[in-house]
């Protein structure tokens, strides 16, 4: 039976093997490349040829390519005589010409210390301060239905910390969940970059947002069946496909028209264009309750009336029916966590009732 330090020193072993065959690889690309071979086979660099011929990944491959290229004499020999691992030998091909004192030293540091004691001592240049400026991007894809969007892209450093600290104040601003709420942190900074981006707007109607439900699948699904339990086949008009929570929301505190569709395409009914809280009513509202009404909450960030009988539900737009609470309140707890003002707690101190199970999914 193998002893665990058996084992230990076997891993090294091979380590250390992978990376003396890593070097003679390197030996050879350099001669494919002086030969410039890539450009003969119709690859446009070193790297596209490498991924292609030893069917690596594109980041195995720019490694390779980059130990090709580098005059780090002392690197590539510690590499080919089994004294450096190659990932050690990668990182320290990014400091100008190392010493034999210098990579001795970078023994002292794990991988990942290494990568911050280069990065710490990195000098940017002109070239190539301006390419991390013209390689600025964000893109934003939304799925074939439109019911979730993936944000990605990249910034420069300093554009990059700023809109980090943005969000993560913005985040902290946010108050705890209600007991029992998960709430990642992850979570809490989405919802701050749609804080950030949502239009605080003034006292006047928003513009007409049209509603189309369809009729058929709702009565498929029961008369008796409420829409938060499956969910019902609406759509925003040039826009995507919405739930139960977001129609609410958008009866909330918008100007909607809902138009129901039969099977056939046809319009079944027109609902008539309302605006869920008139501008007076709303102005009333938060001059009465004076900030969100929210049992233990101070904030008075974006402050927005509520239903507390939800208006989807025959909530009336009165003003004993309305409550002031915060964006966070509002968007967070109330429309996203799925909870509900206590029509019986006091006005001045509201709580929130647990929400029902989350349901399963519809037919």
């Amino acid at each position: 039976m193998e002893t665990t330090d058996r084992i230990e020193t076997t891993l090294v072993e091979i380590e250390t093997t992978i990376g003396q065959l890593r070097a003679a690889q390197v030996e050879l690309l350099a001669k494919v490349d002086r030969r410039q071979t890539p450009l003969a086979d119709g690859c446009r660099t070193l790297t596209e040829w490498t991924a292609s011929r030893l069917d690596v990944a594109p980041e195995t491959a720019r490694l390779l390519t980059r130990m090709v290229h580098t005059n780090a004499s002392a690197v590539t020999d510690g590499l080919a005589d089994g004294g450096l691992t190659f990932d050690r030998a990668t990182e320290l091909i990014r400091l100008t010409n190392p010493t034999p004192d210098e990579i001795e030293g970078s023994r002292s540091f794990d991988i990942a210390g290494l990568r911050r004691l280069i990065a710490h001592d990195r000098v940017l240049t002109p070239v190539e301060e301006r390419d991390t400026y013209d390689s600025r991007h964000l893109v934003m894809q939304p799925n074939l239905d439109h019911t979730t969007w993936r944000l990605w892209g990249q910034l420069p450093g300093h554009e990059g910390a700023l809109v980090d600290k943005v969000l993560t104040d913005t985040a902290d601003t946010f108050p705890p969940p209600p007991p029992g709420a998960v709430y990642t942190r992850t979570q809490r900074r989405a919802d701050a970059l749609v804080a950030v981006c949502t239009n605080q707007g003034g006292d006047g109607p928003s513009s007409v947002i049209s509603v189309f439900v369809d009729a058929t699948h709702h009565a498929q699904l029961g008369t008796n069946t409420r829409p938060s339990q499956f969910g019902v086949r609406t759509q925003v008009a040039a826009g995507p496909r919405i739930g139960p929570a977001t129609l609410e929301r958008l009866l909330c505190d918008a100007t909607v028209e809902v138009t129901a569709i039969t099977e056939n395409g046809q319009p079944l009914a027109i609902g008539r264009r309302t605006a869920a809280i008139p501008p007076r009513l709303k102005r009333f509202v938060l001059w009465r309750d004076q900030g969100c009404v929210i049992d233990g909450c101070t904030s008075r960030y974006r402050l927005q009336p509520h239903h507390i009988t939800p208006y989807s539900q025959g909530g009336t737009t009165n003003p004993d029916n309305l409550a002031t609470v915060c964006w966070y309140h509002h968007h967070v707890v109330i429309h996203t966590l799925g909870y509900h003002l206590d029509p019986t707690s006091p006005p001045h101190r509201r709580r929130f009732t647990t929400p029902p199970t989350r349901p399963g999914p519809g037919p």
